[in-house]
């Protein structure tokens, strides 16, 4: 999927926050909690194997929305 946003890089006051990471094949699968620092580096990397990551809050799951709005 490609998005015309870019988003800034957080705060280094951030960089320590708990995320996770999740994979979506059907639906939202989680595959690393980490630390948001670590979570943009594998989100880069995931880019250039031509898979897509997403990075959530730990306190949200995705597979809690709804398409049906």
């Amino acid at each position: 999927m490609f998005s015309p946003w870019q988003l800034p890089l957080p705060l280094e006051e951030y960089a320590m926050s708990r995320v996770v990471v999740y994979f979506y094949n059907g639906r939202w699968t989680p595959i690393k909690y980490c630390f948001l620092e670590k979570a943009i580096e594998l989100y880069y990397k995931s880019l250039f194997s031509s898979h897509e990551v997403i990075l959530f809050p730990p306190d949200l799951d995705p597979n809690s929305f709804s398409d049906t709005a």
